[in-house]
């Protein structure tokens, strides 16, 4: 590890560790951890036998409410959710509704109470496994509707990932994702938080249709941001891919942004995803 990253994982750390106790002092704060964790192939180095103690331990220290992961097999869930016992989460398979890579959502089960689930895929039959336009493989998008036991809000939680390949499908799955109707229950509006791996950057059109729809780039909305621009390594802890972020936190006008991270945590040198995890410290209310 060069000594720029290891002081950036360290700082990170640092910057992050603090915040589940001063969070605990406002029940509308609370903390959004976005990841792609990698599917599981044995040829990477490191494998994800390798690599999952150290990533339920970095998850664990960051103690997200709400966490989104990306290309995530069943049994990776399987293991996150044995590793988080007191979340609860929801997610389905891209390839038909149960088998294949998910975006599964996470949340905090004494915090929130799950008013609604549904996944749409990224085409033109959205209620139905399908792939779209110019998509190498079928993409979704996990939508969870959450209650916050503390005070009532209501949280319209997003979490998708967008296809590596296709431009039109990108731009086509951001559309369906602004399209998507408010959802309001009992006269109170949910404010959105939308996250996940994006496959494209700002200044691109999926990226500005999203940020034309009144979401904002958590990290552009923090007055604290912290970490490489870039959020793919490509399992190297030096590469920053150019700076060029493609995983995002948006979030509502509902939302004040605390603080945002892009933690590069290793083990040996190596790092724990070929992406970076992105962390937001939200508040609800304002």
């Amino acid at each position: 590890m060069t000594l720029p990253r290891a002081l950036s994982a360290v700082a990170v750390a640092a910057l992050l560790a603090c915040a589940p106790v001063a969070r605990a002092h406002d029940p509308a704060s609370f903390r959004v951890m976005s990841y792609n964790i990698r599917v599981d192939v044995a040829s990477d180095n490191p494998t994800w036998s390798e690599r999952r103690p150290h990533m339920a331990a970095q998850i664990a220290f960051l103690d997200p409410d709400l966490l989104g992961v990306q290309e995530a097999q069943p049994h990776q869930v399987a293991f996150l959710a044995e590793q988080l016992p007191a979340h609860d989460h929801y997610g389905l398979g891209r390839d038909d509704g149960r088998v294949g890579e998910s975006a599964a959502l996470f949340w905090k089960r004494d915090r929130y109470e799950r008013l609604r689930a549904e996944t749409l895929w990224c085409s033109p039959t959205p209620d139905r496994p399908s792939k779209g336009w110019d998509a190498a493989y079928p993409r979704t998008i996990t939508r969870v509707l959450l209650r916050d036991r503390r005070d009532g809000r209501l949280l319209d939680v997003r979490n998708t990932h967008f296809d590596h390949v296709g431009v039109v499908a990108r731009e086509q799955c951001a559309a369906l994702i602004v399209a998507m109707e408010p959802v309001e229950v009992d006269g109170g509006r949910a404010d959105i938080v939308l996250m996940g791996d994006f496959n494209t950057g700002p200044g691109t059109p999926p990226y500005e249709r999203i940020v034309a729809s009144g979401l904002r780039d958590a990290r552009a909305a923090s007055p604290i941001a912290f970490g490489p621009a870039g959020t793919f390594n490509a399992f190297d802890i030096a590469n920053d891919n150019e700076g060029v972020a493609i995983d995002h936190i948006f979030v509502g006008p509902g939302f004040h942004v605390e603080r945002f991270a892009v933690p590069t945590d290793s083990f040996g040198g190596r790092v724990i995803s070929d992406h970076f995890p992105v962390v937001a410290d939200l508040t609800q209310g304002f």
